[in-house]
């Protein structure tokens, strides 16, 4: 019951930061936004946590169900256990009666079960009542050949060496280095705490330093406190120097105790929390509509472009027309009069067109100033979506990079499978020939014919499940060859796609810097084209009131024909030098047309490609988050149907994987100095006769703690003998 208690604490300890990996595994986004989104998912997470706590206070019944692999480390080889324990809890004011067991695997030796367990196969069974508010705690310890479902591969060496002697002769100056290391196999973030107990007469010296110094029990130790991130590793580096051996010549160094865990059902409604994010944002994406503002003042602006380039071009026409007009009627002076006439007509034409004109220009620089604003407004957009991809793109290539080492770890592991199928495939050989030659031995003996075939029969038997065991292994074999075959191409595909994401996220930025420079250049041209439509409307206007006055006086003049000859001249002229000027505004006007269609439509194929990438980066986080999701929900199914609950009402259940890993280290006992106080003790026993009786008595004095030292070192060694053998406690 020691140990149960003191992997109880541990367990207490290592909850303490069980959500810090989660936050970790978030996407990289910019920095200012990471912070908003960290924020905004650890309290959703947090929320969600609160639904299950109010939930679990409703239900009448809290379980914890706890699955613990065991491994003690030595010098004679590694022992494994595993423990099922569950705690229930009656948060109802009745008393609650329920059915509570594990199923255990095949072939399992029971270690110890929490008292009142009846068995039903390998099925372990108690039938219990909770008290109100009462919790219950049971547990089953085993041993299971067959059992390999671990969560961290665990590695240590002492001064070099697995196998160290678990006693070393010395005293004073003895330096022993531990190194260990830990690395998470089971896809999933874990967090991890590692005990070593204090000792006097030693140094110790640690790299990494440890989080901080705890006292369990009687004893004080040092502890590191941790995450181990998917598929990584921690390592510690433990150094012991001895500066004596204490008061009895010996020291017992202890054992170092690593645990990780994981917490799935709190991981899993995490997960959920951040799928549901990603599914709005996706929403979201799907719905921005960086082109539909635009869209409708581009149309017009382009339609008001050419109108106005259209009118500029038949005015101009017109004024070259008036002018041949009156050039005309000079040659034949007693056509004057009619030219004036004609004149006359001509410049009242001429006089609706400007007004028309002047009433369209207000009109097409309303249109240029919204169209500036919207052009600086997404200009602003572009670049806030230019520094988003930049941070897309080298979170999602640090993620395939990730996974890419990740496949390079399952080539090691497919390979020392590959060699274990092997072997056990070479073994069932061997197991075929002993049942073959068992066969024939078995044949050759004289007895009874029934008895004889009967037993025949069953050994032709084993010897077809054998060969049928051997081809079942050897096709394993195979199919994990070409596992890792797929893994080495995965690989070569992954590095194929992060070179290819990389290209693709450095040709996204050069697309929109070139929209951003694009889109500043065109609002220069159509802040131009605003500052020279406001001149042209002074223009008309000044056109405007001098054709008015040249109406007027044309009118005068048509009772004095011959005055206004000299007059027609200066008249002619004007016309030709309005209509170059308005010529050359139109063909300005078509060209700026031009290029404000074709910026146009490169802008809005710019816009829809950028958005397609961002849907596909944010599908692609959605789906690994959905991929963890489905690892956690296997597992916590794995493991819950091991667990048999008969109550009233169905529990909620949280489940905890844990791995404890315990190294023992070795004693450090002084030989030398025993042996010189049995050398002191036979040469007292050899003189005592014929001495005093206080020397007699001071003899036996110092045989005495001769004889107490000698039970306190053989003590240590027994006692770590019985630690070791006998699996009678998990801590220090």
């Amino acid at each position: 019951m020691m140990r149960i208690g003191l992997n109880r604490r541990y367990q207490g300890l290592r909850r303490l930061s069980i959500i810090n990996p989660l936050v970790r595994a978030l996407p990289a986004v910019h920095h200012g936004q990471l912070d908003s989104l960290k924020l905004g998912l650890m309290l959703m997470a947090l929320a969600a946590l609160a639904v299950v706590h109010m939930a679990n206070a409703l239900s009448p019944l809290s379980v914890t169900y706890t699955i613990n692999f065991i491994n003690y480390y030595t010098s004679s080889g590694v022992k494994s256990y595993v423990i099922y324990s569950v705690n229930l809890v009656n948060e109802n004011a009745s008393t609650v009666k329920v059915t509570v067991g594990f199923k255990l695997p095949p072939y399992s030796t029971i270690v110890y079960a929490s008292s009142g367990y009846f068995m039903k196969g390998y099925d372990v069974y108690w039938n219990i009542s909770i008290n109100p508010f009462e919790t219950v705690t049971l547990n089953v310890e085993f041993q299971n050949p067959l059992i390999n479902s671990y969560i961290i591969n665990f590695n240590y060496l002492i001064n070099g060496s697995a196998g160290l002697s678990q006693v070393i002769n010395g005293s004073s100056g003895i330096r022993l280095t531990l190194l260990v290391n830990a690395s998470n196999i089971l896809g999933l973030p874990l967090t991890y705490n590692a005990y070593l107990p204090l000792q006097n007469n030693v140094n110790f010296y640690y790299s990494p330093p440890p989080t901080g110094l705890v006292s369990i029990g009687t004893g004080d130790y040092v502890y590191w406190s941790g995450e181990i991130p998917m598929n990584g590793s921690i390592e510690l580096n433990i150094t012991f120097i001895t500066t004596g051996s204490g008061n009895w010549s010996a020291i017992n160094l202890g054992t170092l105790t690593l645990s990780s865990s994981i917490d799935l059902y709190y991981y899993l409604n995490y997960l959920s929390t951040v799928i549901n994010q990603l599914n709005t944002t996706m929403l979201r994406l799907n719905n921005i509509p960086y082109i539909r503002p635009i869209s409708g003042n581009a149309t017009i602006l382009l339609n008001d472009l050419y109108q106005l380039s259209y009118l500029l071009n038949a005015t101009a026409s017109l004024y070259r027309q008036s002018a041949y007009y009156i050039n005309s009627t000079r040659v034949i002076e007693s056509l004057l009069l009619l030219q004036v006439y004609e004149v006359n007509y001509a410049l009242r034409a001429e006089y609706g067109v400007l007004s028309r004109l002047n009433s369209t220009i207000p009109m097409v620089s309303a249109s240029l100033r919204q169209i500036m604003s919207n052009l600086t407004q997404l200009n602003n957009e572009i670049i806030n979506l230019q520094y988003e991809v930049i941070s897309d793109v080298v979170y999602a290539y640090g993620e395939i990079e990730q996974y890419n080492v990740t496949l390079m770890e399952l080539i090691p592991i497919l390979n020392t499978a590959n060699e274990t199928l092997a072997g056990f495939y070479q073994y069932l050989g061997y197991v075929q020939g002993n049942l073959t030659n068992l066969y024939d031995e078995v044949n050759s003996l004289n007895i009874d014919g029934k008895v004889k075939a009967d037993i025949l029969g069953r050994l032709s038997k084993l010897i077809d499940d054998v060969k049928a065991m051997r081809e079942a292994v050897l096709k394993l074999e195979g199919y994990v060859s070409e596992a890792e075959m797929g893994v080495v191409a995965a690989s070569r595909q992954l590095s194929e796609v992060a070179y290819q994401l990389n290209t693709r996220g450095t040709a996204i930025v050069v697309t929109l810097t070139n929209i951003s420079n694009t889109l500043v250049k065109t609002n220069q041209s159509v802040y131009s084209l605003y500052i020279a439509l406001n001149y042209l409307g002074n223009v008309l206007n000044s056109t405007t009131t001098t054709l008015n006055s040249t109406l007027g006086k044309l009118s005068e003049t048509l009772s004095v024909p011959t005055s206004l000859y000299g007059n027609l001249t200066n008249i002619v002229n004007g016309l030709l030098l309005t209509s170059n000027q308005l010529q050359n505004a139109s063909v300005r006007l078509m060209r700026i047309y031009f290029n404000v269609t074709g910026q146009y439509i490169l802008f809005s194929t710019a816009i829809n490609q950028s958005l397609q990438y961002q849907r596909a980066s944010v599908l692609g986080e959605l789906y690994r988050y959905e991929a963890y999701y489905g690892v956690a929900r296997g597992l916590y199914n794995q493991y819950l149907s091991n667990l048999i609950i008969n109550a009233s009402l169905t529990p909620t259940v949280d489940i905890i994987v844990e791995q404890t890993s315990i190294v023992n280290l070795p004693i450090i006992l002084n030989t030398k100095y025993i042996s010189m106080v049995l050398s002191n003790i036979t040469s007292i026993n050899s003189s005592i006769s014929g001495r005093d009786s206080n020397r007699v008595s001071s003899g036996l004095g110092l045989y005495a703690s001769v004889a107490a030292a000698l039970a306190l070192a053989a003590g240590l060694i027994l006692n770590k003998r019985k630690y070791i053998t006998g699996n009678t406690a998990y801590g220090p």
